[in-house]
């Protein structure tokens, strides 16, 4: 189940580093000790979508308006947020001013998905330091798949995982974000990624993401052929 949260048009400019406001915005939205803050997701928030570069600046514009997704199978949350959105301001004088449910659909094989959001994995060296994994990584293909089984299979190790496959094509228009969260650099990963699964497996890897922080603006993914959605 995924939502589309369309946000009023302004002329103010928002930092470029803007993700703190989409995550207070969630959580305020959710209300006030929510049981959701700080707890392991089970739903997918994308980044802010819509934004203009301010050439020479930090900050972008939303003149034309801009959007946010939200993306779960806990009809709970939905709800939940649901009765927030309109009475939740976003940031300064931007509101919400429309929500629209998308459905895609999903097939027993090849599954083709973008980034709305880039995705995130890290690479744990020890319980404490940690490496991205990036697009540079030698095997990255394998680092990502290997990721997503181990992720799938936690969630319900009953899953159907035998054909599950993972391709990453080479693209120009792929490419390493540096994501900055509260002065953290995160390397993320902006790229179609298609998947062999089953109809199943898809469905779950839409509404959770790929990677990790999902809950937090990154790995949000849209299936490539409903491009006309996301605009």
């Amino acid at each position: 189940m995924r939502i589309k949260v369309q946000l009023s048009p302004t002329n103010k400019e928002l930092p470029i580093n803007n993700q703190y406001i989409v995550n207070s915005f969630i959580h305020r939205a959710l209300g006030k000790d929510n049981k959701y803050h700080d707890t392991k997701s089970d739903y997918s928030i994308s980044s802010l979508q819509g934004g203009k570069w301010v050439n020479g600046t930090d900050r972008i514009t939303i003149k034309n308006g801009g959007y946010i997704t939200i993306t779960t199978l806990n009809k709970g949350f939905i709800d939940n947020i649901l009765m927030g959105l309109y009475t939740t301001k976003f940031y300064e004088d931007i509101k919400v001013c429309g929500v629209e449910f998308i459905d895609e659909f999903f097939y027993n094989g090849w599954n083709h998905f973008a980034t709305l959001s880039p995705f995130i994995i890290k690479e744990y060296v020890d319980k404490k330091q940690y490496k991205f994994v990036t697009m540079d990584d030698d095997n990255f293909q394998g680092k990502v798949k290997d990721y997503l089984i181990r992720k799938l299979s936690k969630i319900d190790p009953k899953l159907n995982l035998t054909d599950f496959e993972v391709k990453i094509k080479d693209n120009p228009s792929h490419k390493v974000k540096k994501v900055m969260v509260k002065n953290v650099p995160n390397l993320a990963n902006q790229c179609q990624v298609s998947i062999h699964c089953n109809r199943k497996v898809g469905e779950l890897i839409y509404n959770l993401g790929i990677g990790q922080s999902t809950g937090s603006g990154f790995g949000t993914v849209y299936k490539t052929e409903n491009h006309k959605l996301y605009r």
